[in-house]
């Protein structure tokens, strides 16, 4: 089973409607646990760690570090055994 790594909407509604990503924590092939940190992104006011969903394999990233996404984007793919 997959498991999308989506960006969450981060704090007030009167911010803008992306982040820059700014580097992955993790890379394509790593092994990850529900919760561990994946990636870090930038909004206008503070820099956030994301969270992985789910544990399993990271198989794919979507978005590279320094381009800008959009919440609720789905930026990578981690392949669970359940």
């Amino acid at each position: 089973m997959k498991s999308d790594v989506v960006i969450p909407r981060l704090g007030s509604s009167d911010e803008s409607d992306d982040v820059k990503l700014v580097r992955w924590i993790k890379q394509v092939g790593a092994s990850v646990q529900k919760g561990e940190s994946l990636l870090e992104v930038e909004t206008d006011k503070v820099n956030v760690e994301i969270e992985a969903p789910d544990s399993g394999l990271l198989v794919e990233t979507l978005a590279k570090e320094g381009e800008v996404v959009k919440f609720n984007s789905v930026v990578a793919i981690i392949e669970n055994n359940d």
